[in-house]
């Protein structure tokens, strides 16, 4: 096999998936007809109704072989009936026949009827029209009415009129006013209004009759005129590409196609669609995940599946229990480092179900739990929040001194309520346990503060400052605030005491060297006086001999 061969297959090969695949997303609107029918000599209207013409195809995917034209010397009453029996003849596959007419329309002399002037100067009565419609033996047939009329008093079209087809969307204008192009011509208001995706109001894929009067409705005034729809004005005129809608209460929901995301919640989707089932699913933080969904898509115009879901919010819940003779109702429970608070109830469980949408909780984060009855009651439980299932998680409340409470404060990273328990638990005893070091560094730091600028006179604030010095290495501050004790607490109260034996051991090198010149000079002075003894003796005894 040549190179060239070789290379031939492999592009061959590598396009027949590409071909595949984009015959699988055409579709195409293979059960409506249109016919176009112009009366007027206007070439400038018949251009409107070439570019109306593409966005049917462009748009509503209908076959260029499904749009018939008839214009000029051909829009003859015999052509629209010859026309109509030969859609009529293949009507098998047709369940949509669309009517569309520009021209002249007339009232009978009785008033009675309407009359659609063609190009042979013949004219159709509204009857005549409807009875060529049933021949066809097409289920649906709508008409869409461009005219225009030499009568003053246009009321007797909307008086009289019959309706025309299963639906129509009339439009009746006095002579003199109709335009065939420009703003207010109603063919290239008709073509633009088709052309947009917005006209589909209730965005179902389908463009009725109703829908496209409120769009033409919002475009132009038509002054003098009548423009009505009549009968099935929800009858669809134009079917869109299909589409998938995904909708979410509330919004803002991840969407995943097939296990892929795709955007959010609401969206909706029309490209890259293929036929099949496709799985739909939705997820957002701080709501459970429904169950999946499926779109079973044929790929037909103005197919559209429509998935809606309401999501539940994720519960965090449990139970909280205490001692036999401690009543857990009204127990306040919290989420550390949200401001998501819940009591108790009566019988003992709590609940977190409502979220705030600006501070979610993030997936994968742990999260504590804290607890808190009374004073001295407090208990604490983490989890993990994944972000789409429920938590359950219990909590035990146990009682707790003022210090162990300081440190739980604090490791909630609530300073203010750290200090006031601290404050709580001195008055109570100036024992303190060991503290955690950051702690400890902490409360020296505030009461340090406040007792150097004289805020703070308590004795027991200023010996659990002195202590906290010590705790904190830092003996020469120690010092300080024990002589401050000893100053400030009368002598003989255990504060004055207990100053002066931290004081005493501060400074206990510097007291036992004190002692021990004492007893070095009592040494001294023991030994001058026992060497004077002995000589004085001596001496004595010198003056006997």
């Amino acid at each position: 096999m040549t190179l060239h061969k070789t290379i031939y297959i492999i592009l061959l090969t590598s396009l027949i998936p590409i071909a595949a695949i984009n015959a699988i997303a055409q579709t195409t609107d293979n059960e409506t007809y249109w016919l176009l029918v112009d009366t007027t000599p206007d070439a400038q209207a018949h251009n409107l109704m070439n570019k109306l013409n593409s966005v049917i195809v462009k748009t509503g995917k209908v076959p260029k072989k499904h749009i018939r034209h008839l214009e000029s010397e051909h829009a003859t009453k015999q052509e629209i009936q010859a026309t109509l029996n030969e859609i009529g003849n293949i009507s098998n596959s047709i369940n949509t026949l669309i009517f569309l007419f520009h021209g002249e329309v007339s009232m009978s002399d009785t008033g009675k009827a309407m009359h659609l002037k063609t190009q042979s100067e013949d004219t159709i009565e509204d009857t005549v029209l409807n009875k060529w419609f049933k021949v066809t033996g097409i289920d649906r047939m709508i008409v869409i009415l461009d005219g225009y009329a030499q009568e003053q008093n246009l009321g007797i079209y909307y008086a009289n009129r019959e309706t025309l087809g299963n639906a129509a969307l009339n439009l009746i204008r006095p002579f003199d006013t109709a335009e065939p192009t420009g703003k207010n011509s109603f063919i290239q208001t008709l073509t633009e209004t088709l052309s947009e995706e917005t006209t589909d109001i209730d965005d179902n894929r389908n463009i009725s009759i109703k829908e496209i009067d409120q769009q033409i409705q919002n475009k132009i005034t038509f002054e003098n005129s009548i423009l009505v729809p009549t009968g099935n004005v929800n009858a669809t005129v134009l079917k869109l590409s299909p589409a998938i809608k995904v909708t979410s209460i509330p919004e803002g929901a991840k969407i995943l196609l097939n296990d892929i995301e795709n955007g959010l919640t609401p969206n909706r989707f029309t490209e890259n669609l293929q036929s099949g089932t496709i799985k739909v699913e939705i997820k957002k933080d701080g709501f459970m995940s429904p169950e999946a969904k499926t779109a079973e898509l044929k790929l037909t115009q103005g197919e559209f599946v429509n998935l809606s879901w309401k999501l539940m919010p994720i519960s965090v819940i449990g139970t909280v229990t205490a001692p036999e003779d401690i009543s857990t109702t009204g127990t306040s429970v919290s989420i550390n480092g949200t401001d998501y608070v819940q009591l108790v109830a009566e019988d003992g469980t709590y609940a977190f179900q409502n979220w705030n949408a600006n501070a979610m909780l993030i997936p994968g984060n742990e999260y504590t739990l804290n607890a808190m009855q009374g004073d001295f009651y407090h208990g604490t439980a983490t989890f993990t929040y994944e972000g789409y299932t429920a938590i359950k998680q219990n909590i035990e409340l146990v009682k707790m001194t003022w210090f162990e409470i300081t440190e739980l404060e604090f490791k909630r990273n609530d300073h203010q309520k750290a200090i006031a328990t601290f404050k709580n638990g001195i008055q109570d005893t100036t024992d303190l346990p060991q503290l955690s070091p950051d702690l400890t560094v902490m409360l020296y730091s505030h009461f340090a503060a406040a007792v150097d600028r004289s805020e703070i006179q308590d004795v027991n604030t200023i010996v659990a400052t002195a202590k906290l010095a010590e705790a904190y290495q830092q003996p020469q501050l120690a010092k300080k605030y024990w002589k401050l004790v000893k100053s400030t607490a009368e002598k003989g109260t255990d504060a004055n005491k207990l100053a002066k034996k931290h004081l005493w051991q501060l400074n206990k090198t510097r007291n036992i060297i004190n002692l021990c010149v004492i007893c070095l000079l009592i040494i001294i002075a023991a030994s001058g006086s026992y060497t004077y003894y002995r000589y004085r003796k001596s001496k004595q005894i010198n003056t006997t001999e």
